[in-house]
C-alpha cells in the first residue's frame, strides 16, 4: 500500500506540473531564459563568429513572443580598451516562439567610427576585443547575456587582418 501512494504523489506532481505549464510545455515556448545571440561576420549566414570586420550583424534566436526589445551594448574590452562604443535596440518578440533555432530579429553593426573615435588600440593578430552586452526583455530570471569577440578591418585603424 505505501508503494502504491508514493506513485500517486509522484503522478499527481507531474500532472500538477504538466497543467501548469511546466517543463513539457508544447509549441516551443518554455519558460525562463529564453532566447540566445549569435554574433554573425560580412555573410550573416546565422552562424556565431569569434572574430568578424566592423560591419557584422547580431542574431536574435529562440525569444518569446510579445512587445519585446533586445538591447545591444557594444564595450571595448582589455587590451583594446575600456569605453561603450555604441547601443542600439530592436524588436525581438514579433513572432510566435519556435524554439532555441526560431530566427525572431537581427541587428546589423558598424563599429568602424566608434572604433576610430574611441583612441582603441587594436591587437596586431587579432583587432580590437569588443564585449557584447544584451539585455532582453521577457525572460524569467536572467534577461542579460554576453559574448566577447574580436573585430578587424574598420578602415585602416590597426589591428591585423582577418
Amino acid at each position: 500500500m505505501h508503494r502504491f501512494r508514493t506513485a500517486l504523489v509522484v503522478g499527481g506532481a507531474l500532472c500538477s506540473l504538466l497543467a501548469l505549464g511546466g517543463p513539457a510545455t508544447a509549441g516551443g515556448n518554455p519558460p525562463g531564459n529564453n532566447g540566445t545571440v549569435k554574433v554573425d561576420g560580412a555573410t550573416f549566414d546565422g552562424g556565431n563568429d569569434s572574430h568578424v570586420d566592423c560591419q557584422f550583424a547580431i542574431g536574435f534566436f529562440g525569444y518569446d513572443q510579445g512587445d519585446l526589445t533586445g538591447t545591444a551594448t557594444f564595450e571595448l574590452q582589455p587590451p583594446s580598451g575600456n569605453t561603450v562604443l555604441l547601443v542600439g535596440s530592436t524588436a525581438i518578440g514579433e513572432d510566435p516562439a519556435g524554439g532555441a533555432n526560431d530566427f525572431d530579429a537581427s541587428l546589423i553593426v558598424d563599429l568602424s567610427g566608434p572604433i576610430a573615435s574611441s583612441g582603441a588600440i587594436a591587437d596586431p593578430n587579432q583587432g580590437f576585443h569588443v564585449r557584447l552586452t544584451i539585455d532582453a526583455e521577457g525572460s524569467i530570471g536572467a534577461t542579460t547575456k554576453h559574448k566577447t569577440y574580436w573585430v578587424d578591418n574598420c578602415g585602416g585603424e590597426g589591428g591585423g587582418e582577418s
